[in-house]
């Protein structure tokens, strides 16, 4: 199985004086036993300290948001995702507002699902401030908070739900989910067509992805807004590479 702190995260754990934890995908999809490739990291230090120490220790990076706290690191190539703890002051259902935070309580409040806001520290122990531990061991896709609430912080968790409904291979969706999805759905035309476009490519490529857009479809969900979209030429030879035009015609894709 693969390890949770691998050599290259270790150095930074190093480099960032322990000032840092695996959060998010990583640490979940190591507890389901998934595969995973990237290893995004949390810290309390605020960008500008992250980038100091990572200059001392001549480590590239690139400062892709300071703004929103976030620094990639790269270590033999391999890039690493360093955001400092934050909260979210005003959203507008694409863009946010952020403060640092040095309290790792504040930062899991602010993410979109409960399996997501898991930290893993060096020595293995998991930090859970919100029950995704319970929720993954049940199956169970929860958001954090009020579902409608965290939907109008970034429409694009609508996605994001149906993303991870596939891969937690949930039965059924709760009720409150159904309904804040129903009152927020005509937020996604405010989103980018590509941030649609790579969510909706992540949906596809699922296991469950079937029995998934047939519960979208349910909820008026494929509509031109999601189906006809421009899908990269890698994204089409994918599609083509694994046999789902007709799929992909069912559902009325436009590829």
């Amino acid at each position: 199985m693969t390890t949770l702190w691998d050599n290259r995260s270790q150095i930074l754990h190093h480099i960032l004086n322990g000032q840092v934890r695996l959060v998010g995908g990583c640490v979940r999809d190591f507890l389901l036993n998934r595969s995973f490739a990237d290893r995004d990291m949390a810290t309390p230090l605020c960008p500008q300290e992250v980038i100091d120490l990572l200059d001392k220790n001549h480590i590239p990076h690139v400062d892709i948001g300071k703004d929103f706290g976030t620094i990639i690191a790269k270590l033999d190539g391999v890039p690493f995702e360093i955001t400092t703890l934050r909260k979210d002051i005003k959203t507008d259902g694409r863009h946010a507002v952020v403060a640092w935070t040095n309290r790792w309580s504040t930062d899991a409040r602010r993410r979109d699902f409960t399996i997501n806001a898991l930290y893993a520290d060096i020595t293995g122990k998991i930090w859970d401030y919100v029950g995704g531990l319970d929720d993954l061991k049940a199956a169970q896709l929860r958001f954090i908070g009020n579902p409608e609430q965290r939907i109008k912080e970034d429409y694009l968790r609508i996605l994001r739900y149906f993303r991870f409904f596939a891969l937690m291979h949930q039965k059924e969706m709760p009720a409150d989910v159904m309904q804040a999805i129903q009152h927020t759905q005509d937020g996604l035309k405010t989103l980018s067509m590509e941030r649609r476009r790579d969510e909706m490519f992540k949906i596809l490529c699922a296991s469950d992805s079937k029995k998934t857009l047939r519960v979208m479809q349910k909820l008026g969900l494929l509509t031109p807004v999601l189906t006809q979209i421009a899908f990269s030429k890698k994204q089409k030879q994918y599609f083509k590479q694994h046999n789902m035009e007709k799929m992909l015609a069912t559902f009325q894709f436009l590829v």
